[in-house]
């Protein structure tokens, strides 16, 4: 028998309440969840990255550390600053060592 296909989903626990704009230096919480199908306990890390879309800069905003159980669900709420990386940015949650990331773009207040 083949083994079962070993993934784990990440997804925005409220991809409807997702912000469009941000204010430098103000609070946005992220809301995300982490399930894992690995068929077995695993150890997960995330960063939540911040970038430019027109250049290269970016900037970590936070990250963390976590084990879940086979079929664990772990629902995260981290509270970033977004900085003022330029007009249009986007912000990364990305599972480090797990070929998994999920992101949405904000665009600067009053821009």
């Amino acid at each position: 028998m083949p083994e079962p296909e070993r993934l784990t989903e990440l997804y925005f626990t409220h991809p409807n309440s997702l912000p469009s704009s941000y204010t430098p230096d103000q609070f946005q919480a992220i809301d995300f969840t982490t399930h894992n199908l690995e068929y077995r306990t695993t150890d997960y890390s995330y960063l939540i990255i911040e970038s430019d879309v027109s250049s290269n800069k970016t900037q970590t905003l936070g990250g963390g550390d976590f084990t879940l159980a086979q079929n664990g669900y772990k629902k995260s709420s981290v509270s970033i600053p977004i900085v003022d990386l330029g007009q249009h940015v986007k912000v990364e949650v990305e599972l480090v060592n797990q070929n998994e990331s999920i992101d949405y773009l904000l665009t600067r207040s009053g821009s």
